[in-house]
């Protein structure tokens, strides 16, 4: 009974106060494992509670369409947010590059290869995000194309609807190679992509036009392009936009 009294009362505690504002952020995928670090950097001086709804930027900007109550819209691809702004969907004002994503890749025998060995007859199958819903499969394919292997390696592609999905396709020993956003590589041997091979993928916030907390919004927005959170993206492997 005690056990249960104490696990109640914990959960109480960590509810919002009724003085805290509650802002729903719309985030990217690829920003699954910042969130706790930028949660808990931004929560130290702002007395306002983040919950953060996680998922492809293509399927919430499609919510943001319909009406869905969030606040702020993350997105990994700048274009979902601009398409918004310009349906007013997105307040145009509040509108800010917040990184630039960069696409590792790891291998299944955890060793280092040349990018061309996915052409390869060994490789049986790659995880890729699917190119029509993530910006990071768009850069994987053009980083391909960069190489001349493109025709070779698309017939043994398995898309993932976002980042995440298309990395625990593979950790689920589905393929032999994944290409995603080096973000949620950090535990792993991966590769870098070199930038150049690719378009940037450069990373949009925008205000919800219609937020019920725009003051705590507007905060937010602030606080992405601030020292502090500049070092969390860092850690991760995003780099500033420019």
């Amino acid at each position: 009974r005690l056990s249960s009294f104490l696990a109640v009362l914990f959960a109480l505690c960590c509810l919002p106060s009724a003085a805290q504002t509650t802002l729903t952020v719309a985030a990217a995928s690829d920003l699954t494992l910042l969130e706790p670090a930028l949660k808990q950097q931004f929560e130290k001086t702002n007395p306002i509670w983040l919950r953060f709804v996680t998922g492809a930027s293509a399927m919430l900007a499609q919510q943001i369409e319909n009406g869905a109550p969030y606040d702020v819209f993350l997105s990994a691809n700048a274009q979902f947010v601009d398409q918004l702004a310009s349906n007013r969907k997105i307040d145009p004002a509040n509108v800010r590059g917040y990184a630039v994503g960069q696409v590792g890749v790891v291998w299944k025998d955890g060793k280092q290869h040349r990018l061309n060995d996915l052409a390869q007859n060994w490789v049986r199958s790659v995880a890729l995000p699917n190119p029509k819903l993530a910006p990071y499969g768009v850069a994987a394919q053009q980083a391909l194309e960069h190489l001349g292997i493109w025709k070779t390696v698309q017939p043994k592609v398995i898309y993932g609807e976002n980042v995440r999905q298309t990395l625990q396709l593979f950790e689920s020993g589905n393929t032999d190679a994944v290409l995603t956003s080096d973000s949620l590589l950090q535990d792993k041997p991966a590769q870098l992509i070199p930038a150049a091979w690719h378009s940037p993928i450069l990373q949009k916030a925008g205000i919800v036009t219609g937020t019920q907390n725009r003051a705590a919004a507007e905060k937010f927005l602030a606080f992405l392009g601030s020292p502090a959170a500049r070092v969390i993206f860092a850690k991760f492997g995003f780099g500033p936009p420019s």
